[in-house]
């Protein structure tokens, strides 16, 4: 593993990360414009919201190596089987907790996800362009973001649990949770991702686990779409 400093402090790595968060929501608007204007103009608007999350993802991956300056490691037999139990973890709470969200708010998906089925509803090139994002894309920089820039640039390495709570918290805050259960799908969500970074030390661990979660996730909406 490579003995390369940090190349900036915890405050500074607190400002990146409050930085890619508020880019992250920016990138996010040519969606509102998917579904209007011409055939042109719907092309231009999904190149931007391509070009957005691109860029804010190499943005991201540069300022995560400034926080974690190690070389790129594979992910061992090891590293899979925890992915699978971490999971099968997040499936198992997510059930009790939904019926839980169903009986006490009468809802039976979250907020966050009934807005992304509605933003799929309005169009075939908004439907296209949210899957591939939110299978491919929002995975990538959300770890970036959530586990590697806050878990290993704004905490000290020997911490554990504290960093893993805050990435849930911080996590859950950006998903439009309408109510208690819902904060906590979310937060239980981003904690056992950020368990998974600190137990194996490799971002790629979390961006697969995140993204095979989104992928069921978006399979499911598109189901429901007529």
């Amino acid at each position: 593993m490579s003995t390369k400093k940090r190349q900036f402090s915890n405050t500074m790595a607190w400002l990146w990360l409050i930085l890619l968060v508020i880019i992250l929501n920016i990138v996010q608007l040519p969606l509102l414009f998917l579904s209007n204007g011409t055939v042109g103009q719907q092309f231009v608007w999904a190149v931007i919201y391509l070009a957005g999350f691109a860029a804010t993802i190499a943005l991201g991956l540069w300022v995560y190596r400034q926080a974690h300056p190690v070389k790129w490691q594979r992910l061992t037999r090891r590293d899979w089987w925890l992915m699978v139990k971490a999971y099968g973890f997040v499936i198992l709470v997510e059930m009790i907790l939904g019926v839980v969200n169903n009986l006490l708010y009468h809802q039976t998906s979250t907020a966050n996800n009934q807005a992304i089925s509605s933003f799929m509803g309005q169009g075939t090139l908004t439907m296209v362009m949210l899957s591939l994002t939110a299978v491919l894309a929002s995975p990538v920089i959300e770890e970036i973001t959530f586990r590697g820039i806050l878990v290993d640039g704004c905490f000290p390495a020997n911490m554990f649990w504290l960093p893993i709570v805050v990435s849930g918290v911080a996590f859950s805050i950006v998903h439009m949770s309408t109510n208690p259960v819902s904060w906590l799908i979310y937060a239980m969500m981003g904690g056992t991702f950020a368990y998974v970074y600190k137990r194996t030390g490799k971002l790629q661990s979390t961006i697969f686990l995140h993204g095979f979660n989104n992928l069921i996730a978006v399979g499911a909406m598109l189901l429901t779409i007529k």
